[in-house]
């Protein structure tokens, strides 16, 4: 993120206002390269230019919990299948939607929407991609033996119609607003008669798509190989093998960028930048992220935060305020509600501020000593930047008024296993994102049945239900205005901040950081 807090906000700013123009630690530096043997009889000492990698390197935080597109709501495993799978739809680098698998598109009525789909695409084992392969995927979703975590995004998809090979159309229950945005950030395409062919259980270590590369070898929780897929429908990848190399750990994968063993990794320790850019190697890039972070207060465990004050009471106890500048060192922007700035459907909102007195007030007013109220705070480890130190930051500041919290750090997968089964306790850190839209982290984060929900009340759901089929851009900016008001008044957690992105990167490597945060390798060159 950028070091001085008014260059972070103007480049909010100007994402923002892009956005609204759419519709929609051991040391050591990596080696150089040898110089290039002279001739015999050669009088000229001309240096050799750099050589280039044999592949590109990428530390990540975590695995992939399946090769299978259109199963895990996760963003590990999203970010590096997207290498193996095309989209019918993308957004490019500034969030507008682009074609891609799908040409184009139109609404032929409130409850039908029609696709053209691109021709002479081939999936990598050579299988013809056309309005079947749509219609599988789609159907795949909402097949409740799949078991896809996607499903609850989709419900109001009722049937796909395949019309010709070139034309699919989808037909919902009620009226899908927002049916692009779910089809650009959810669905990816797999090879129909290869998944039917090896099942469910084989395909979700060996996949087939489209896209820019073929699958090459998966070993669990240490890497993701991919080989360039040379007969890609853009046109060859300049990359020819890539590497997804499971790090867990924020200070290991710095090791491992110092030690030139990786070439690209995220979520820089705020404390480690000017390691990275005094390296001889090394460079940060930076983007405004349109991910957001937050402290969930959990009203699916039987325990005190099921009371509307005693969630308010630790809102008012937390300051975040001295947790962007303690910890991140400022990297990220500030949020009051359930949306940031960037979000299309952003409204402005109460902010709680910092005031432990009124938190005490409130927790004596439901009945509790807070010197006697002990929770439990739950955080993934290495997932989201200082993401622990946040957590015993948080901890420290409840301790003020006498709250004790036990800080427990969780294996990323484990981490979210425990949110979708419900087995989380009293208080858990999560990010959101991309979060482009207001019913996509609203409908996804505050129903029942939503994997990651933390939160539930009957008569916000019922809000949420209510607001979801208004197609009237007024009208419906108007309900998720109300919505945001009243997430806010029910205390459904305490919002953190819009992430901001430190990259380590590869001097001689060309990457622009996306505030979608994707790795699209295909985008990436070797240059000087």
């Amino acid at each position: 993120m950028l070091r001085k807090n008014h260059l972070f906000l103007l480049l909010f700013i100007c994402f923002t206002v892009l956005l609204a123009a759419c519709t929609p630690e051991t040391a050591g530096t990596t080696p150089t390269a040898p110089a290039t043997p002279q001739p015999a009889g050669g009088t000229e000492n001309t240096a050799a230019p750099a050589s280039v990698p044999e592949e590109l390197v990428i530390g990540f935080e975590a695995d992939a919990a399946t090769m299978l597109a259109n199963t895990d709501v996760n963003y590990v495993t999203d970010i590096q299948i997207r290498n193996i799978y095309d989209p019918l739809i993308d957004r490019d680098a500034k969030g507008a939607l682009i074609p891609v698998l799908a040409t184009e598109w139109k609404n032929i009525d409130p409850l039908t929407w029609e696709f053209k789909l691109r021709q002479g695409v081939k999936f990598t084992n050579g299988e013809p991609f056309n309005a079947e392969a749509v219609k599988f995927n789609i159907d795949y979703i909402l097949d409740e033996k799949n078991n896809s975590f996607y499903r609850s995004r989709w419900k109001d998809v009722k049937e796909v119609k395949v019309i010709d090979d070139q034309t699919v159309q989808v037909i919902t229950s009620q009226p899908f607003p927002t049916l692009l945005l779910r089809i650009a950030d959810d669905l990816l395409i797999m090879a129909p008669k290869h998944t039917k062919e090896v099942g469910l259980e084989k395909a979700a270590t060996d996949p087939v798509g489209t896209g820019a590369y073929k699958f090459d070898k998966w070993t669990r929780d240490d890497s993701l190989k991919l080989v360039a897929n040379e007969e890609y429908w853009q046109g060859a990848p300049s990359i020819k093998r890539v590497t997804f190399r499971i790090i867990p750990e924020f200070s290991a994968r710095l090791s491992a960028f110092l030690g030139g063993e990786i070439h690209l990794f995220k979520n820089v320790p705020v404390d480690s930048v000017e390691r990275v850019k005094s390296s001889e190697n090394g460079k940060i890039e930076l983007v405004g992220s349109s991910r957001i972070n937050y402290l969930a207060l959990n009203t699916f465990y039987e325990g005190p935060l099921k009371d509307k004050r005693v969630r308010q009471a630790l809102n008012y106890a937390i300051d975040v305020d001295e947790l962007l500048k303690s910890v991140l060192n400022g990297n990220g922007t500030k949020m009051t509600g359930p949306l940031s700035k960037v979000n299309a459907d952003y409204t402005e909102t109460k902010d709680y501020g910092y005031d432990p007195d009124k938190a005490v007030a409130l927790l004596k007013e439901a009945g509790i000593d807070p010197k006697t109220l002990k929770l439990t705070l739950d955080t993934p480890n290495g997932r989201y930047p200082m993401d622990t130190h946040v957590a015993q930051a948080i901890a420290s500041q409840l301790q003020r008024i006498g709250i004790q919290v036990t800080v427990q750090a969780n294996e990323w997968g484990n981490h979210l296993a425990k949110i979708r089964q419900h087995e989380m306790k009293d208080m858990f850190i999560l990010g959101w994102g991309p979060a482009f839209d207001a019913q996509g982290t609203i409908e996804n984060l505050f129903t029942e049945k939503a994997p990651y929900s933390g939160f539930y009340d009957k008569d916000v759901e019922a809000m949420i239900q209510k607001a979801l089929p208004i197609f009237d851009p007024a009208e419906r900016k108007k309900a998720f205005d109300e919505l945001q008001h009243r997430l806010v008044e029910e205390a459904a957690w305490v919002p953190l901040w819009q992430q901001g992105d430190l990259y380590a990167v590869a001097k001689n490597l060309q990457f622009a950081p996306r505030p979608d945060e994707k790795f699209l390798v295909f985008e990436m060159k070797w240059g000087q």
